[in-house]
């Protein structure tokens, strides 16, 4: 009996202490305090990395959601704000693709595409939680809303377990 609540107990203690556990437990607050360490320690990485003048114009994306892409097309991007480190041509990453790479807190709805100005100060580094070696832009300085060239929607990827529908019914014979 006494191995049964052993065994009982430590099966509780493990079940509890899993990152897994439903919405508001103890798995969430321990991914919380993970993003908040990430985001002081790349703050403070940040800040140690000299800025330096752009030698020429640099196109740059930056992946966001919605509602945010209209705020910085209205007043534009605040300094400290990331960006990719370059444009490359190609289909755009998925969301889930873009948040993999780059190590993203929320799963981006649109890419903003950016245009970094000769001289604009910029700091280069790689990002943190995301792929291993991809880079990253952040400026000291305010970005003006004119340097946002475009903002493309991009698409969230669906699973394998997903059923396209067909718009109209099959009709037996017809077309």
């Amino acid at each position: 009996m006494r191995k049964f609540i052993t065994a009982a107990f430590i099966a509780f203690a493990v079940g509890a202490a899993s990152p897994t556990v439903e919405a508001g437990g103890l798995g969430k607050a321990i991914t919380t305090a993970a993003v908040k360490k990430a985001f002081r320690r790349d703050l403070a990485r940040d800040m140690a990395t000299a800025a330096k003048p752009l030698p020429k114009d640099r196109m740059v994306w930056r992946y966001t959601t919605r509602n945010q892409a209209k705020l910085e097309t209205k007043r534009g991007l605040a300094a400290h704000t990331h960006m990719t480190s370059r444009v490359h041509p190609g289909r755009p990453l998925s969301a889930q693709g873009a948040q993999r790479k780059f190590g993203l807190p929320a799963m981006p709805q649109v890419r903003e595409t950016i245009r970094l100005p000769k001289g604009h100060p910029a700091r280069f580094n790689k990002a943190l939680r995301g792929t291993p070696g991809v880079g990253e832009v952040t400026s000291p300085t305010r970005i003006s809303r004119d340097a946002i060239v475009r903002v493309d929607p991009i698409r969230a990827r669906k699973g394998p377990a997903t059923v396209r529908q067909r718009s109209s019914p099959v009709v037996p014979g017809g077309r």
